[in-house]
């Protein structure tokens, strides 16, 4: 009885092991094939277009007129992380010509709080509400989301020339929508790589999206953009030409996304096969202006171009994520059927085979698993076991190329992970496989369960979305757009001034900011102002005579003294407050009590507080008439420009010059000119050379 049990259990395990070796002898040879086709035009491009293909700098994509943009962002329970995205994005992204649209439910208020509360700080952000309860599906959502967009460019007069997708948790690079709008409309399909932020190495679980994310995010999505007519979109850093959106229109009746599918996005960007458009996965370094610079003059920077995000820490979370996945690509997307390429079919194939090979790989470890038990038998009992393969069958030898196969993918998957994490992900890849391989079981599992139950019941599965977090802001800090970027945006310095500051600061180790207000390259007012526009602070330059006397009195100098503060107004029983101090704000609650009221900061130059204060407490002056104010006179009547009036008033406040003595040091107006605005504002004043009160 033992024995027949043991030769039944010996057979099926034999053939479950040489109905592996061959399923993943196929899996290994299509693998390879695809990674073969990678190298060699790596290698090709290595050879003859090294130096023809140069990175792209910010010069050359601000040179391109911005188009108008559309990024669309579907939120289902979303109220934890919305506010946090929206305003990271539109504080950090180096574009100005965009609207943000983000699809909210009747039945989900804090979602859509969060968003209105980011809409106050941004007019660009714009919420459309469903008119069903959710959650619906993604794709449900995405539609209403377009219906949205088409309503606001009818009242606005406007057309969007390209749309955007990024889900709740994303984190979208700075430069993204700048390679968006230079490539459109040459490409209408533009898919830049998704890479989950770095977390610790004994994160297991994200650090299987690590790996998957870093080898087919780099090495197979560029495969499948050059065998192929379409690329499947990521669902985020997916940019679509507005041809391209309107050509889906046309043949569905409007509705762009599929609500019959949990992956509406892998099936837009299959669904635009028929377009003949062109679609590109857009691998790019970015070049950013104060980059460090080599000793050939040129500046180099290793960040990839990619949206980055965090994903599921957990086990179950991943599964849940991944089951999604799994039952919108390989499951529901059965329903697109076969496209009409080789190509195109081979990478369907791809995205389908995933059914077997999740599942046969953990068949796979319980084959091993019995091996080892099978070696104990034999070694210390009597009974005889057969091996499960001999060695002199050809098996053997297919066993063999399986096993090469398998290592030349662990050393894929570990220079990919390298390449984008460092050496220690790399090799973290390693005992990863085996989590991810066991993760992917279960998601697999889960798929095929919810599909299945979903064909008995005739119902479209929920959107079964996984909790999201935002970074923190050490996380950010690497996707804040660069202070280099915005004072040469802005123009406040040149080029050449920003490299020369980049050099003394690798010399001095001084911050950026300071070096070139040293080198007199940069107003400290300026300066303040781009500074706030990273952490989207409010600022403010002062004018200290416009201050209400009631509020001078209602901050005491030493109270203003000690928190470095200056009062500007009141907004809704809000005492508005200058500083140009970080400790004003850690003490808020300190200067609330001081002045028995509410307060909010608004931030300035140092100069400006110095200046202020000495004006209104120690020299006590109160404000002329608007009237009679000199710098005013002349704008008005255009003598100088308002700019040449805010740099005079700047030289002001550090030398405490009059006004009209600095306008002449300035050259700006003439002695004639200077007694001519004087005497017309008021005969007093004739006699001076300017009212130092001016401000």
């Amino acid at each position: 009885m033992l024995e027949q049990l043991v030769f039944w259990t010996w057979l099926i395990f034999r053939g479950l092991f040489v109905g592996l070796l061959f399923l993943f002898l196929i899996s290994g040879l299509d693998d390879l094939f695809v990674d073969l086709i990678y190298y060699v035009r790596h290698l090709f491009r290595f050879i003859f277009r090294r130096k023809v293909i140069k990175p792209i700098s910010v010069e050359q994509l601000s040179a391109v007129p911005e188009k108008n943009a559309a990024i669309l962002i579907p939120a289902w329970d979303e109220s934890s992380v919305i506010f946090d995205m929206l305003l990271n994005t539109v504080a950090t992204i180096n574009y100005t010509n965009f609207h943000i649209f983000v699809g909210s439910y009747p039945n989900d208020e804090a979602t859509r709080i969060a968003v209105e509360k980011a809409r106050e700080v941004y007019s660009n952000i714009n919420v459309i509400v469903t008119p069903a309860d959710g959650p619906t599906n993604k794709a449900d959502c995405l539609n209403w989301v377009l219906q949205g967009m088409r309503v606001f460019e009818k009242d606005h007069n406007v057309r969007f020339h390209f749309v955007v997708m990024h889900d709740a948790e994303d984190v979208v690079h700075p430069l993204s929508l700048k390679f968006y709008n230079m490539l459109i409309p040459r490409a209408h399909f533009i898919q830049i790589p998704v890479f989950p932020f770095k977390v610790s190495w004994s994160n297991l679980v994200t650090g299987v999206y690590m790996d998957e994310f870093a080898e087919s995010h780099t090495k197979d999505l560029r495969v499948r953009e050059l065998m192929t007519t379409a690329l499947p979109s990521a669902g985020v850093g997916t940019a679509i030409s507005r041809e391209a959106i309107d050509h889906l229109a046309a043949e569905s009746n409007n509705q762009i996304f599929d609500i019959a599918t949990l992956t509406e996005d892998y099936m837009m960007g299959l669904r635009l096969s028929k377009f003949s458009g062109k679609k590109i996965f857009l691998q790019q370094q970015v070049l950013p202006a104060n980059a460090p610079v080599t000793q050939a003059g040129e500046r180099v920077t290793r960040e990839p171009l990619a949206t980055r995000g965090f994903f599921p820490t957990g086990f179950r979370p991943a599964v849940r994520q991944k089951a999604r996945w799994i039952l919108g690509i390989a499951l529901q997307g059965w329903s697109f059927g076969w496209a009409r390429t080789f190509g195109d079919n081979y990478f369907l194939y791809r995205d389908r085979k995933i059914l077997l090979t999740n599942l046969g790989v953990v068949l796979g470890y319980v084959v091993v698993l019995y091996s080892v038990i099978h070696s104990y038998v034999r070694q210390f009992t009597d009974i005889a076991v057969p091996p499960l393969i001999e060695a002199d069958e050809y098996y053997f030898d297919i066993l063999r190329i399986v096993l090469i196969l398998f290592v030349w993918r662990i050393l894929n998957r570990v220079v990919s992970s390298w390449r984008i994490y460092g050496p220690l992900h790399g090799f973290m890849a390693i005992p990863r496989i085996i989590v991810g391989n066991v993760l992917n079981f279960c998601a697999t599992c889960s798929a095929i369960q919810r599909f299945v139950s979903a064909k008995i019941s005739g119902e479209v599965p929920e959107w079964g979305k996984t909790d999201h977090a935002f970074p923190t802001e050490a996380q950010l800090r690497g996707y804040h757009r660069r202070l280099g970027d915005l004072l040469l945006e802005r123009h406040f310095i040149t080029t050449d001034q920003l490299e020369e500051a980049l050099k003394l600061q690798k010399e001095s180790g001084e911050r950026l900011g300071d070096i070139l207000v040293q080198m007199g390259a940069l107003w400290e007012e300026d300066l303040v102002h781009a500074v706030a526009a990273q952490d989207s602070r409010p600022t403010c330059e002062i004018d200290p005579y416009a201050t209400p006397q009631h509020l001078i009195r209602s901050v005491p100098l030493e109270v203003a003294e000690v928190y470095n503060i200056f009062p500007l107004r009141v907004e809704h029983d809000v005492l508005v407050l200058a500083t140009s101090d970080d400790r004003a704000e850690q003490a808020r609650t300190d200067v609330e009590t001081a002045l028995g009221c509410r307060v909010t900061f608004e931030w300035c130059a140092t100069t400006d507080i110095h200046f202020a204060r000495q004006q209104v407490y120690v020299n006590r002056r109160s404000a002329p008439p608007v009237a009679s104010r000199l710098g005013a006179r002349l704008v008005e009547d255009g003598t100088i420009s308002e700019k040449t009036l805010e740099e005079a008033l700047r030289k002001q406040k550090r030398s405490h010059a009059r006004l009209g003595d600095m306008l002449l040091e300035m050259e700006a107006i003439d002695q004639a000119t200077l007694d001519a605005a004087l005497q017309a504002g008021n005969p007093a004043e004739s006699t001076s050379t300017g009212e130092s009160s001016d401000a």
